[in-house]
């Protein structure tokens, strides 16, 4: 039993660590954004962009996904998609994030 509890300990820990470097990460994105004065624009969801990566809203993430808002909000709640919150009420999703969700998930079909 003693052990059951370390192994999960330790992966808790590791989960925490990989969040805490994703945050970390974001919050990078969202200096560098509010330095240059950039917003996120919207876009259309077959679009592409050199950078390879944007910022999507919710209705383009529900768009592309073809689900709805609980199906979103659960999603993220869920820990499969991670929203970039910039403000009280802006949330926008990694467009690169968004496709290596669609990637996984055909992978398991």
């Amino acid at each position: 039993m003693e052990t059951v509890v370390k192994l999960a300990i330790e992966r808790m820990s590791e989960e925490i660590e990989k969040l805490k470097a994703q945050t970390r990460e974001q919050q990078q994105r969202i200096s560098q954004l509010e330095k240059t004065g950039n917003r996120a624009t919207p876009v259309e969801a077959n679009s592409s962009k050199k950078n390879g990566d944007e910022l999507l809203t919710n209705e383009q993430v529900k768009q592309i996904l073809s689900i709805g808002k609980n199906s979103l909000i659960k999603l993220v709640q869920n820990g499969e998609l991670v929203a970039i919150r910039l403000n009280k009420r802006a949330v926008r999703f990694s467009r690169a994030a968004i496709m290596e969700y669609i990637e996984k998930k055909q992978g398991s079909h």
